[in-house]
């Protein structure tokens, strides 16, 4: 169940705090960065809509409340990179509800890299076991948002995503996604 509120971030000499809604995207563009710099050649998209990400048809949602920050790597086989921001664990949840939402997210997100981006705070909340998929084939990364009150956040790989199964069937939703979709950020050649 969810906890109070974080303390929100100071970021002038004012003493005025920024909103949860401003902390979450700002650490979208240091993700959106981040991902960009690792990828070769990658399209990401800020709070993806239209795109169905889960395996049961019952979870399938149009607009996808679990990914907040989504890369395609054109390069290649296509991979895909989701990532979830939820600055605050610890201060917002219990680590056992947390852990029951983490197995959910490895079960049924459709996406081949998945990673929960959190602030510095919560960097060893989620205990490194519940990051693994049950057959082993897949790990949940974890991105640190190191937040700044002087500077933009920076996002840094903390644990590295492993790569999960998805359905073709998936793939095929992505191309899709890809076509009818501008990218917020891509590499133009």
């Amino acid at each position: 169940m969810p906890k109070t509120q974080s303390a929100p971030l100071v970021i002038s000499s004012e003493d005025r705090a920024i909103s949860e809604k401003q902390r979450k995207g700002r650490a979208a563009n240091a993700i959106a960065e981040l991902l960009v710099r690792r990828l070769l050649v990658p399209k990401v998209y800020m709070e993806p809509k239209g795109l169905k990400i889960f395996l049961k048809p019952k979870f399938e949602l149009n607009e996808n409340p679990w990914v907040d920050v989504l890369a395609i790597d054109r390069a290649g086989s296509g991979d895909t990179h989701g990532v979830l921001i939820g600055l605050s664990l610890m201060k917002d949840f219990d680590r056992s509800d947390f852990e029951a939402f983490l197995k959910f997210y490895i079960t049924k997100a459709a996406i081949h890299f998945k990673y929960i981006a959190v602030d510095s705070e919560s960097i060893d909340f989620v205990s490194k076991q519940a990051l693994f998929a049950a057959d082993g084939i897949g790990r949940v990364g974890i991105i640190e948002i190191v937040e700044k009150s002087s500077a933009p956040p920076e996002a840094r790989i903390a644990i590295q995503a492993e790569r999960f199964r998805v359905e073709s069937k998936w793939i095929k939703e992505f191309d899709i996604f890809q076509k009818k979709t501008a990218a917020d950020m891509e590499i133009r050649g």
